[in-house]
């Protein structure tokens, strides 16, 4: 197994695994070139452009791992802070970091999971009960 960086992420490459398919040339020649010594240049492309030529790998000799600052970065970039979804004939469905704050301004709740009543029949307000089944 070789190892390649960048700093952001590490690339591996495993020979044994190779099927010599060209997916990696194809997808990022500035990256992968089998003419040159070492044959991967991490400076050629993005990271993001390099993680996707090695998604294409089909025998998974190409492999990486991101760094922890790129995937803290990832994380805030991609993936929201709060998820609501609605549920038909049902409840709001909150998943993610955030705080529930009631009209006194005291905390009903802190980071989801938690449902929230959408038809006011709930005695458990502003949770749901399942009241809107009946």
């Amino acid at each position: 197994m070789k190892e390649y960086t960048n700093g952001e992420i590490t690339v591996f490459w495993d020979p044994k695994k190779c099927i010599h398919s060209a997916e990696c040339l194809r997808s990022q020649p500035g990256v992968f070139d089998i003419h040159r010594s070492p044959w991967i240049n991490m400076d050629g492309a993005t990271s993001e452009e390099i993680m996707a030529a090695i998604d294409r790998c089909p025998s998974g000799a190409l492999s990486y791992r991101r760094d922890e600052e790129l995937e803290r970065q990832i994380d805030q970039e991609d993936r929201p802070s709060v998820e609501i979804k609605v549920v038909r004939d049902g409840p709001l469905l909150v998943r993610g970091r955030c705080a529930l704050v009631g009209e006194g301004g005291e905390s009903k709740a802190e980071d989801g999971p938690f449902a929230l009543c959408r038809c006011g029949r709930s005695d458990r307000k502003p949770f749901c009960d399942g009241s809107h089944a009946g």
